[in-house]
């Protein structure tokens, strides 16, 4: 990270009070600058956050230079861990878009499919989550309307993992709960994953602690039941509370009474260094998890960072005035002592070189200028004509495929076969193009499909790549994939 973009704020507007701090990062040296608590008047009502947000930007002025890190809305937000084996981002990305959708069942145009890597070394840990895109896209809306400006939207359950992972790093099962006054962040940490919901519960939801934790109770049941893998034992070790419950011995009381589990609250931050004019408030700040988890984002610190949208391209355009700015003082004092050097090695030459000789190396550097000129035109020229044929070939691909695919399909002793899906993966400099088609039969034809595809595809493609027979999405269904290598 550069030495002028080491300040980022986090703003959480998601259960009902605006919490939002700056934090600042020197090396390894992370401080927290500042941190500002309002109470939103409406709840969880999208348009009350943003006012509320609107008016906090127009109090605390936020800067140009700060990365500016929002929370998203996660209503009915889909949560799943994939364990994979390595492979191209691309077609991880591809994999997980894919198992998402075949899971929530709704239609691709109304989901946002975002998820976070952590890579090891055969396999890797892959956290998977889907949004609403029409209440994303209506935050976006209304925060444009009243022209605030930020760099990435994420979501909070990810951010308060990343600060107690930074600040209460356990290795071992234990549960999140960041319970505000309309709303909650659930988030399960496991070894084999991570998982998060929003429950629409908060203090000022029921009437008293004890039924409030009860409710909770069943939800973090439920989640547990229906997230975790059914042949390995969850047993958390803690249950970390944040946000308002925190503050609230009672609850926090009812909450340990009901779960039976250790109730833990962020007492003093370990890795973040508190600025002296937070002392004075220092409880109310450490139960700020999820505005501090998405600060940390903004610093590039987040170890589930996994921004659902980035922001206005401006703000970066702003940030890069300054360097521009640096980079022109600099570039002119290089030009002034270019310029010296340059005539004085002018004279010297002059001096020595007969007149015609001069006028012969000018005229031969001229016509070395323009053919270089020539060479850069024509070399633009050709790049352009190559990225289209290969683009012709990429476009052509699928009806290559579809043409012996049709007739196969078409056997009346492969009946009631088709093809499900087909996706190309244009080819690039760092590798090669990829031709994926997904197919659905009878299971009776399990045995002789895999080797009919590949015959069918192996005289335009050459050898392919068949996997299955998978259980389709439809009952009584076998899915097969096929991968075939562009030329």
């Amino acid at each position: 990270m550069s030495l002028l973009a080491q300040s980022a704020w986090g703003i959480d507007v998601s259960d009902g009070t605006l919490k939002a701090v700056r934090l600042t990062r020197r090396g390894r040296r992370i401080t927290l600058r500042r941190a500002e608590r309002q109470t939103i008047d409406g709840g969880e009502d999208p348009e009350a956050a943003a006012d509320a947000l609107a008016d906090f930007v127009r109090r605390v002025p936020l800067g140009t230079q700060a990365r500016v890190v929002i929370s998203c809305p996660t209503r009915g937000v889909f949560s799943r861990t994939y364990m994979i084996p390595t492979m191209d981002t691309t077609k991880v990305e591809e994999m997980v878009r894919y198992e998402v959708l075949s899971e929530v069942g709704v239609p691709p145009d109304d989901v946002l499919v975002r998820h976070h890597v952590r890579k090891g070394v055969a396999e890797q840990e892959v956290h998977a989550y889907a949004l609403r895109a029409r209440l994303v896209q209506a935050w976006r809306a209304l925060l444009a309307e009243r022209r605030i400006g930020y760099d990435a939207l994420e979501t909070p359950g990810f951010a308060l993992a990343s600060f107690i992972e930074l600040e209460m790093p356990l290795g071992r099962d234990r549960i999140l709960l960041a319970v505000g006054r309309h709303a909650t962040e659930l988030v399960l940490l496991a070894e084999s994953g991570l998982w998060m919901r929003h429950l629409p519960l908060g203090l000022a939801s029921l009437p008293d602690n004890e039924s409030l934790a009860a409710r909770l109770k069943n939800e973090i049941g439920a989640a547990i039941g229906a997230f975790l893998p059914s042949d390995r034992p969850y047993t958390p070790h803690d249950l970390v509370l944040t946000e308002e419950g925190a503050l609230d011995a009672g609850f926090t009381g009812a909450l340990r009474k009901a779960t039976g589990l250790t109730v833990t609250r962020v007492q003093t931050l370990q890795r973040i260094q508190a600025a002296r004019s937070l002392n004075r408030d220092a409880e109310r700040t450490l139960t700020m998890g999820k505005a501090l988890g998405l600060a940390l984002s903004g610093l590039e610190l987040g170890r589930f960072r996994s921004p659902v949208v980035q922001g206005d391209a401006r703000r970066e355009a702003q940030r890069l005035v300054p360097r521009m700015a640096a980079g022109v003082l600099l570039a002119s004092a290089g030009l002034v002592g270019f310029g010296e050097a340059a005539a004085h090695k002018t004279a010297t030459l002059d001096a020595v070189i007969a007149p015609r000789l001069a006028d012969d190396v000018l005229e031969l550097a001229g016509e070395r200028a323009r053919l270089l000129d020539e060479r850069q035109s024509l070399q633009s020229v050709s790049d352009a004509l190559l990225a289209v044929a290969k683009s012709r070939s990429a476009v052509f691909a699928p009806r290559r495929a579809l043409k012996p695919l049709a007739a196969l399909v078409s056997d009346p002793a492969l009946r009631d076969a088709h093809v499900e899906r087909l996706w190309v993966s244009p080819p690039t400099r760092a590798r090669a193009g990829v031709l994926t088609v997904v197919l659905l039969c009878r299971p009776e034809l399990d045995t002789v499909m895999p080797e009919r595809l590949e015959a069918a595809l192996r005289a335009d493609f050459g050898p392919a790549t068949v996997r299955g027979p998978e259980t389709g999405a439809s009952p009584g269904r076998s899915r097969f994939v096929l991968e075939v290598a562009l030329p």
